[in-house]
């Protein structure tokens, strides 16, 4: 049986970015694994919060997910933006923030780069991938 965390860990532990790996890993439960591989191109820049500790990738990734299931699905305008508000207000409420700078904040080095290898850095956006494809998975399943 198929677990969104584990389609999603799937492309996060081989070297995709955040963002990447939350929307195919979505895409990809739902078994969309076509629009998942053109979503996945989309992607590629928005990793580490477009690479500049914006927005957090996961979120990114996820959102462009949901929004492509709505849309496959016929969802109306006005469910979609309930949708995309709940999601970022539940992953809000799990990270305290949705911004990458302040998810990694404890791993900044002095020169403003992040230290990667710094296994709780690992562990900091692990738990953003996963949340993101949880709280996706539970938006998804009640439309």
């Amino acid at each position: 049986m198929k677990n969104i965390v584990d389609e999603t860990r799937k492309y996060w532990e081989n070297d995709f970015n955040c963002a990447r790996a939350a929307a195919r890993g979505i895409l990809d439960y739902y078994n969309y694994q076509n629009l998942s591989e053109i979503l996945d191109k989309a992607l590629l820049p928005f990793g580490g919060g477009t690479g500049e500790r914006s927005i957090c990738g996961a979120v990114t990734g996820a959102l462009a997910a949901i929004s492509t299931l709505l849309v496959e699905k016929n969802i109306e305008d006005e469910k979609k933006k309930e949708v995309f508000r709940a999601f970022k207000d539940k992953f809000m409420e799990k990270n305290g923030t949705l911004y990458c700078r302040e998810i990694l904040k404890d791993f900044f080095l002095p020169d403003g780069s992040i230290d990667v290898d710094h296994p709780k850095r690992k562990a900091s956006c692990d738990q953003a991938v996963e949340t993101a494809s949880l709280i996706a998975k539970e938006l998804i399943d009640k439309l």
